[in-house]
Order: structure tokens, then C-alpha cells, then sequence
């Protein structure tokens, strides 16, 4: 296989921006991106579910922090309604091969991200079980996955970037 990428390079307000070029990142084949793509869209998918499974655990964690937690306790549910059918759609469509995921993606990008950013303090909500310091870890890692997912599609979509690959 051969990996053949544009190499002329991105415009000087694109290098200026948080979000990666495409120019920029390593071309990977379409499959591989595609199945990173859905393994994080099956671990956020998780993180809704298993909330949702254990509310009383979930309300309980809130009021541990000593957060308020009747508006918080919502915004978990809500994020987590909107988040399910999201992730839904996001997975089904890498595992189905949907054309222009990326480009897609990229629409969707400024919600999710939101989405995401959001959940990504879901670990305070183990703090009991795991402690303040794995806490903080998880919650600095899950941080940079927005970024990522977007990148991940990227690197593998034809549509989406200068890169040819050939088999």
C-alpha cells in the first residue's frame, strides 16, 4: 500500500487554528480510521448508558461533590438522552461505510464537542471510588477526544482530505 498525501502547505490562518489541517495529519487507510471512529463513539456510548443505569448512583456521586445537585443531576440526563442517539447514528455510520463521514462529522463537530467536553468530567463522579488524582487524569485525557475523533476521520476519509490511498 502507498500513501500519497498533497504536500502543499496549509494557508497561514489554518495553521493558526486549534483544529488540525488535513494536510497536516498522516494518511491511514479508511477502515482503520473508520474503526478508531467507533470505538470511541461505543466508549462515549457507555459513559451515557451506564449513567443512566445507575441515577441513583449518578445523584449520589453529585451530592458527594456538594455541587447543586438538582440542575446538575439534569444536565447529566439530558446530555445523556442527546448524547445516545447521537452516538447512535455516529457508530452506524462508520460501521456502515456512510460516504463523507468526515464532512459530516465536521458539521456535527461544534455540538459534540460541547457534548463532549462536558462528559468529559464525568470521572469526578467516581472521585469515591478512584480517587481526586485518577480522576483528574481521566478527565485531562477525555479532554483531548473531540480533537481526536475529528482527526481520526480525517486521516482515513478520501472525501475529506488531499490524501489518495491505494491498495
Amino acid at each position: 500500500m502507498s500513501l500519497k498525501r498533497n504536500d502543499e502547505p496549509p494557508e497561514a490562518a489554518e495553521v493558526r487554528s486549534l483544529l488540525s489541517d488535513p494536510r497536516e495529519l498522516p494518511a491511514i487507510p479508511h477502515r482503520y480510521s473508520r474503526l478508531l471512529f467507533a470505538l470511541l463513539q461505543t466508549m462515549y456510548l457507555s459513559f451515557y448508558v451506564l449513567a443512566m443505569a445507575n441515577l441513583g448512583g449518578v445523584d449520589e456521586a453529585i451530592r458527594h461533590l456538594r455541587l447543586d445537585s438538582r440542575w446538575l443531576f439534569v444536565v447529566v440526563i439530558v446530555t445523556a438522552c442527546i448524547g445516545i442517539p447521537v452516538r447512535l447514528y455516529l457508530l452506524a455510520a462508520a460501521a456502515f461505510g456512510v460516504r463523507g463521514l468526515a464532512r459530516r462529522f465536521a458539521g456535527l463537530f461544534p455540538f459534540v464537542f460541547l457534548l463532549d467536553e462536558l462528559w468529559s468530567l464525568s470521572p469526578f463522579l467516581l472521585v469515591e471510588r478512584i480517587g481526586w488524582g485518577l480522576a483528574l487524569a481521566a478527565t485531562a485525557a477525555l479532554v483531548f477526544l473531540p480533537f481526536s475523533q475529528r482527526s481520526v476521520l480525517l486521516m482515513g476519509d478520501d472525501d475529506a482530505t488531499p490524501y489518495n490511498l491505494r491498495q
